[in-house]
């Protein structure tokens, strides 16, 4: 077992105290499932992960479903990071695709890898892929299918899903955790009249991780900080 887990290339996500938690990092062309609830800090996570790659020479694509590209791109300059250098190197690209259906959704995420040779994509969110289907049984379907083909392009992705507030389950459809190679949900805690944001690892493929609820800050600038050698003590 020792000697598979050391045969495994890992990509750092290099956001601060984080990797301590995955043994360096997500394992190679990985699909992680980051969930939360409103305000606790998916975007900013997959942004900061994004962003690293591209400075280190690793394409990365952040696809939008939500917001707009220039408010993404905003967001990740109010961490200082250097956008406009990024982009103008082509290692990063902030999309938001105009899509009526789900197969043209594919086809501009093959699309935006193949225009940089991305290594590393953000899906912002799974969540919003209910808006292409009435039947809650083709957008479990789709799920699946788009596991798939986020495989398929080869990249180290980062799903974000919303976990509505006070649910139980770490997805919005009770799927998605089962078809990707890992799962990270961010909490934001509630003690007498002050809110804090926390980070668990629920599953990493090939990877002895952290079982423990740590401390998480979002700085600006800088932007994501985990605290690994702190855990958080609450029940759910």
């Amino acid at each position: 077992m020792e000697e598979k887990q050391a045969s495994i290339n890992r990509v750092p996500t290099g956001i601060k105290g984080f990797d301590e938690l995955v043994e360096g990092g997500f394992p190679e062309k990985a699909l992680v499932l980051l969930g939360g609830s409103t305000g606790t800090g998916k975007s900013t996570f997959a942004m900061n992960f994004l962003v690293h790659g591209a400075m280190n020479g690793e394409p990365g694509v952040y696809v939008s479903l939500e917001e707009a590209a220039e408010e993404n791109e905003m967001q990740m300059r109010l961490f200082g990071w250097p956008v406009e250098k990024l982009k103008r190197e082509k290692n990063l690209l902030v999309t938001q695709p105009e899509l009526y259906d789900f197969d043209k959704l594919v086809t501009h995420l093959e699309d935006s890898v193949t225009k940089i040779g991305a290594k590393r994509l953000v899906l912002d969110s799974i969540s919003l892929i209910s808006m292409y289907f009435k039947d809650e049984f083709k957008v479990r379907r789709s799920l699946i299918d788009l596991e798939k083909t986020l495989k398929g392009l080869g990249c180290t992705t980062i799903a974000i899903t919303e976990i509505k507030e006070g649910a139980k389950g770490v997805s919005m459809y009770g799927v998605e955790e089962f078809v990707v190679d890992g799962v990270i949900v961010l909490y934001f805690i509630k003690k007498e009249n002050v809110f804090s944001r926390a980070i668990a690892i629920r599953k990493m493929r090939s990877t002895n991780h952290s079982l423990k609820i740590h401390p998480m800050q979002i700085s600006t600038p800088g932007g994501v900080i985990i605290y690994p050698g702190e855990e958080v003590f609450t029940e759910f």
